[in-house]
């Protein structure tokens, strides 16, 4: 037994590379507390040889100061790597203290530490949230190809070819989607052939008749004779007298003609109040066959002092009407229509009195300088027979608006400065009445100069007129190729175009009557209706979207759903 003990002791202290202090202080007391006793064996040499004992002992010795030798220099070792701590015990060596740093340095780096975690790491939970909830819409949108952008299991190349795939279908969807929006804002409107003649009614002709004589000459002579220091001698009175008739039916086919060496003392402005008060009474009367009765008005249009029959924009072009200031909607009454079982219908103007010229338009409409008119001598009794074409707009079409439908109704009105409502021809006026003020710096005085925000026109004199007759030629075609003209008139929705088909006069000794009429019926018109409306724009582009995609509209309900409500839910919400 004593042998194994010694055995176990030299295994240990001949290996001086495996100890540690530790090991070395355990070893070096368990030498102490063995003592060698006298009456044991120590080796069988001991009997044979002598001196055996002695040299086992000087070897021990050897031993333990070796022994005593490196646990020194694991003691030293250990002390320095502690910075120089003396041990007390083996728990010291096992466990040795962690160096502390001073307190308020530490407390200074563990604040700096904590901004830097709060400006670097505190934003990346939230950017993880969101992308967690992007993944979450992705996996569970009913949008078709979605899924496959956050699926599991797919790899970088797939995901790119659905999102190519993706992109290439809103792409398709954007694309077809504008030209349907396009072709909504620019031609929704189909214009159609209606042919069941005996369901509709036919609109009466309009005319506007303008009497040659203008000037009543005892009114003319007392006026002279009133004002007689105006005149120098009787040249003089007799060049008044032929500038007053010139101005009366003055128009921009004759402007050379007025005489411009002399004004007489007459302001440009007092021309129109000077020619109502020297007009001659022109008093014709109306009668007709249809079972509406039919009103002439006196107007004002671009040839003079005229009258109007069955027309529903004359009154706004009265002279009373425009010295009145009035800028409210006068009760015209209804159109006069006439129908293929009433028969031929005709209407006369008797009492004329006088050659005139004739202008045929539509109820909703004013004469031009630009439509063809038709004189007729003071003798004779003149039947004029028309052919109507009508176009109307169905009711749908009052939803669009004018650049959608490409017409106005007469109510539309708002761009419109002299009149309260709309008509083509009082838009063509206008337009040259602005074309005249922005050229020649005044307007003529058939127009009314003063405007529906109260600012008021000058009117030309004589300079002013001479400027006119330069460019009478682009007033009359409004176009020109120095001056830029955008009059952005469109046609009346609901419109009557009428066409001499055939007249005849024959000498009356009455004096000169007017009779006209429709003989012959319109077998066909034309109908303004909505071909594409806004409903067919949501089919079509709603059509678009799921056949590319496979959603609907509650897909795009979801989308909103997820990236409002949801997403404040999920990103700020517990």
């Amino acid at each position: 037994m004593q042998q194994e003990e010694n055995r176990s002791l030299d295994s240990w202290t001949d290996s001086e590379d495996s100890r540690t202090a530790s090991t070395a202080s355990l070893v070096q007391q368990q030498l102490k507390s063995t003592p060698i006793r006298s009456g044991s064996r120590v080796g069988p040499g001991l009997l044979l040889f002598p001196g055996t004992a002695q040299r086992a002992d000087q070897r021990r010795a050897a031993k333990e100061h070796q022994l005593q030798k490196s646990v020194s220099n694991a003691n030293a070792e250990q002390d320095a790597s502690l910075n120089r701590r003396k041990a007390n015990s083996i728990r010291s060596f096992r466990r040795p203290p962690l160096w502390q740093p001073p307190a308020i340095k530490a407390e200074a780096e563990e604040s700096l530490k904590e901004e830097q975690e709060e400006q670097q790491v505190a934003p990346l939970p939230y950017l993880a949230k969101l992308q967690a909830f992007i993944i979450e819409f992705l996996q569970g949108s009913s949008i078709h190809g979605f899924i496959y952008l956050a699926k599991f299991g797919l790899n970088f190349l797939e995901r790119m070819l659905w999102f190519a795939f993706i992109c290439v279908a809103l792409f398709s969807i954007i694309s077809l989607s504008q030209r349907t929006w396009q072709r909504f804002q620019t031609s929704p409107m189909v214009i159609s052939m209606d042919r069941n003649k005996l369901v509709w009614n036919t609109s009466f002709p309009s005319l506007t008749v303008c009497p040659h004589k203008r000037i009543d000459d005892i009114k003319l002579e007392d006026y002279i004779e009133a004002h007689s220091e105006k005149f120098e001698d009787e040249d003089d009175k007799e060049f008044f007298r032929d500038f007053i008739i010139k101005l009366a039916s003055l128009t921009y086919d004759n402007l050379e003609t007025l005489p411009l060496n002399k004004s007489y003392g007459i302001d440009s402005s007092d021309y129109l109040s000077l020619l109502y008060e020297l007009k001659w009474p022109f008093e014709p009367e109306i009668s007709s066959g249809a079972a509406v009765k039919m009103f002439i008005y006196e107007t004002q249009t671009e040839f003079g002092i005229c009258h109007s029959v069955n027309s529903l924009v004359a009154r706004y072009n009265t002279y009373k009407y425009w010295r009145s200031g009035d800028w409210s909607l006068l009760d015209h009454g209804d159109r006069v229509t006439v129908h293929p079982l009433d028969g031929e219908i005709y209407a006369q103007i008797i009492n004329l009195s006088t050659a005139y010229d004739v202008y045929f338009h539509g109820a909703g409409d004013v004469p031009s300088i630009s439509k063809q008119r038709y004189t007729f001598p003071e003798s004779d009794y003149t039947t004029v027979e028309l052919i109507a074409l009508e176009i109307y707009t169905n009711e749908d079409a009052r939803a669009f608006n004018t650049k959608q439908r490409k017409c106005r109704f007469q109510y539309e009105a708002d761009e419109m400065q002299t009149v309260p409502i709309y008509s083509f021809g009082l838009c063509l006026s206008e337009c040259r009445m602005f074309f005249a003020l922005r050229v020649c710096g005044c307007v003529p005085h058939f127009y009314r100069n003063i405007l529906r925000n109260g600012r008021r026109l000058p009117i030309c004199g004589l300079e002013g007129i001479g400027c006119l007759v330069k460019i009478k030629r682009e007033i009359i075609s409004l176009k020109s190729d120095k001056y830029k003209i955008n009059c952005n008139c469109l046609s009346n929705c609901d419109d009557s175009n009428f066409f001499v088909q055939s007249y005849r006069s024959r000498v009356w000794f009455l004096g000169a009557n007017l009779q006209w009429g429709i003989i012959d019926y319109p077998k066909m018109q034309l109908r303004r209706d909505v071909l594409f409306s806004f409903a067919d724009v949501l089919v079509y582009i709603g059509g678009l979207v799921g056949f590319f995609l496979g959603c609907s509209a509650l897909s795009f309900t979801e989308i909103i759903y997820f990236f409002t409500a949801r997403l404040v839910r999920r990103m700020f919400c517990n």
